[in-house]
């Protein structure tokens, strides 16, 4: 999964920077405004610094000290001049409203441009997060930094940041269904890495995280697809098959023409042996979209799991009778759930010409139904399959 798609820029934030007189002052803060009105920001500067080092209480040079900052273009810098200027005294505080405003659209909008640029410069990706990150202390309510930052550090393939970011972008927009999906799919992607690691308890974690993500997502839209199927899929992972039973049912219940609701249903029963159950809603699926594979195949693994039940209780019976030392007559019903397999899994087949389990699953019901020919047949593709043929 990779989101490199094109950001959108923000509509411009028009903002006039401060032409406020002031009243004059010590002889560091009357050079400094003398510097300003010259435009000499870097001497401005230095008058101020001046000026603070030994008047660190004074709101009006911390003010100033600001807005010579946003004019060298150091944005950091103007941040934080104006929040000790505001830790002082709000006399100032519309006017260092509007330049942050102002300089936040235009670092948001920067950012969106060197994220766009990142395809094909990686190198921009950096000027991105620099740019967000200043953002954010400049708006730190902004819920939508925090997103395109993450997609920014996404891109990076620096997934904890990743994270971190979509988190506080949810705990100020918790309704935010891109974001907690992203959130969802970050957390489930580490848990296949984990699980594929052997880290069971890792894996277990990261599924349950990501459950929680997919449930804000499918609680701020709970008619899309895709977030009630990967929310089903978090929750089995996560060992809370029970949600997704319920969850799967109440989908088919509401969108009952759903190919994927149905089939995902049928996954379900078919895991707790409800084999007509799980045949009706693969049956639906395929009756949906005759071309379904997914759905086709199962059918006939419902039917033949089915035929192979059947056949176990009257194996157990059989034995049982004779050790008993009773006749029974032979049950051979298992037989008719066998043959009900053998279209969809043929069918399966065609599509499935290097599936060696599906070829050896067919081989062993022609076998069962004395198929012999089709039955070899079968074995010896398998065979070929496995040895790379």
């Amino acid at each position: 999964m990779r989101r490199t798609l094109p950001l959108l820029l923000l509509l411009a934030v028009v903002g006039f920077f401060s032409t406020t007189g002031f009243q004059c002052g010590s002889a560091e803060i009357t050079s400094a405004k003398l510097y300003m009105q010259q435009s000499q920001w870097e001497k401005a500067e230095q008058s101020l610094l001046k000026e603070l080092a030994k008047n660190p209480k004074s709101e009006e040079a911390w003010f100033l000290l600001g807005q010579t900052r946003l004019e060298l273009k150091d944005y950091k810098g103007m941040n934080e001049a104006y929040t000790r200027a505001l830790s002082i005294s709000d006399v100032h505080k519309a006017e260092i409203g509007r330049n942050r405003l102002a300089i936040w659209a235009k670092l948001y909008n920067d950012g969106v441009a060197a994220y766009n640029l990142g395809k094909d410069d990686p190198a921009q990706y950096e000027k991105a997060v620099e740019d967000f990150d200043i953002a954010i202390s400049l708006c730190p309510d902004s819920a939508g930094t925090y997103y395109v930052a993450a997609l920014t550090h996404y891109a990076m393939e620096n997934h904890a940041a990743a994270k971190n970011h979509l988190e506080l972008s949810l705990e100020r927009d918790p309704t935010d269904a891109n974001a907690a999906s992203f959130l969802g799919q970050l957390y489930y992607m580490e848990g296949l890495q984990k699980d594929e690691a052997k880290d069971t308890v890792g894996a277990l974690a990261s599924f349950e995280k990501a459950a929680q993500a997919f449930e804000v997502a499918y609680q701020a839209e709970p008619g899309n697809t895709d977030n009630i199927t990967s929310l089903i899929d978090a929750y089995e992972r996560a060992d809370q098959s029970d949600k997704a039973m319920a969850l799967t049912r109440e989908a088919v219940e509401k969108d009952p023409e759903n190919k994927i609701f149905r089939y995902a249903y049928g996954v379900f029963l078919l895991k707790q042996e409800d084999f007509a159950g799980s045949i009706e809603q693969f049956e639906k699926a395929v009756e949906i979209d005759p071309e379904y594979d997914d759905a086709t195949y199962n059918l006939g693994v419902a039917y033949l799991n089915w035929g192979v039940k059947l056949k176990a209780e009257a194996d157990k019976k059989a034995e049982e009778a004779a050790a008993a030392g009773k006749e029974i007559k032979e049950d051979r019903s298992y037989q008719d759930k066998f043959r009900s397999s053998i279209p969809y899994l043929e069918k399966s087949a065609e599509a499935r010409q290097d599936d060696a389990v599906l070829w050896q699953q067919l081989g062993k019901v022609y076998a069962n139904l004395n198929m012999v020919e089709k039955s070899q047949a079968a074995f010896e593709r398998f065979d070929a399959i496995t040895k790379g043929e």
